[in-house]
């Protein structure tokens, strides 16, 4: 997939470019790991030379915007999912982008075919009687010439993990991020192989990687193996093997993050087996330090970089603060927390900035 810069070489950088969501509008809420994805791509291309990048809210006009980024939400499958029918407010949204005459484009996805998509639906009781308002073959070409686009420029700076990874992000850097995917996957088939198959850079292309992950595989996997906590530490070390056969000049290694309380309530798109997490707090805590003890151990060895979660992230029970978490509930921290603040394009003072 090309970056935006490619694809979107004749829009001038002083273009007024919007970013908006499909069926519904982008979160506002600055606690929310999913508007935050949005932030994130918004510093980018500001980063990028476009300066003039607003994200819309629900009632926004596309008026006076020269092109439009579509962003289909951070757990889009490739379907869109209409929560509550194509009802009325799904209508007005559809029709601003059946009357939009600029260039679209989407974000990490190839667009949906809107007009096929509501064609199914014409008849079911939920459907608004306006969508008569919307002209569905416009609609999909519309769709069919709207581009995708995963980075927003070539760089040789990668951001690579899981869906916690973009919380350390720093700018210069492009963004690999897979929800759902272990440590314990990856090392299996290979670092070099999942950064390649995945980012669509070439590892040897590299010369600054932050690496991110391990949370899923604490949380969910490692106390259901025998010898835990030697697992964690092997983990580790053959991490530090495989991202020495890279050849990457800066490296640099994300600890895990602490526990919470357990008390804390997850969404069951963060269970596994039914359950939010597996092990106590205090063998969890131990699988943290094991890990984090490795990953120290081999930074040092190769003169790589390690990125520590701040002490005061920490409430007096040694468990990760709520305060410091997505809310209202989630296993990722809030983008308030992260390293850069990406609401006003800055370090974030919660961190070591030195």
């Amino acid at each position: 997939m090309k970056t935006f810069l490619d694809i979107a070489s004749n829009i001038p950088k002083n273009a007024k470019i919007g970013i908006d969501g499909l069926e519904r509008n982008i979160p506002t809420r600055k606690h929310s790991h999913n508007a935050a994805w949005v932030w994130l791509y918004k510093n980018m291309l500001h980063a990028a030379g476009w300066n003039d990048v607003t994200i819309l809210g629900n009632h926004d006009t596309y008026e006076g915007y020269e092109a439009m980024i579509f962003y289909p939400g951070i757990a889009y499958a490739g379907t869109i999912n209409f929560f509550f029918g194509v009802d009325d407010n799904v209508v007005r949204r559809f029709k601003r982008i059946q009357e939009f005459s600029g260039p679209t484009f989407i974000l990490n996805h190839e667009m949906p075919l809107i007009g096929t998509t509501i064609k199914g639906r014409l008849h079911n009781k939920s459907t608004s009687t306006k969508v008569g308002q919307l002209d569905l073959n416009k609609l999909d070409e519309i769709c069919i010439n709207t581009k995708a686009f995963n980075h927003v420029e070539k760089t040789t700076k990668l951001c690579f993990g899981d869906s916690h990874c973009f919380s350390t992000w720093n700018p210069g850097y492009a963004v690999c991020r897979n929800d759902g995917l272990t440590l314990f996957s990856t090392l299996r088939d290979g670092v070099r192989e999942n950064i390649e198959e995945k980012s669509g850079m070439s590892v040897d292309d590299l010369t600054h990687l932050t690496f991110y992950m391990g949370n899923i595989d604490i949380r969910h996997h490692l106390m259901r193996q025998e010898n835990p906590f030697e697992k964690a530490h092997s983990m580790g070390i053959e991490l530090g093997h495989q991202l020495k056969s890279l050849n990457i000049r800066n490296i640099e290694i994300v600890h895990a993050l602490p526990i919470e309380n357990i008390s804390r309530k997850l969404p069951k798109t963060g269970y596994y087996k039914k359950t939010p997490y597996f092990g106590t707090w205090e063998e969890r805590t131990k699988l943290v330090n094991t890990f984090n003890a490795a990953v120290d151990k081999i930074s040092i060895e190769n003169n790589w970089k390690t990125f520590d979660w701040p002490e005061s992230f920490l409430n007096e029970s040694g468990e990760l603060d709520f305060e410091y978490m997505e809310r209202p509930k989630s296993v990722h921290l809030s983008p308030m927390s992260y390293r850069w603040d990406l609401f006003n394009n800055a370090p974030n003072p919660r961190h070591n900035t030195e």
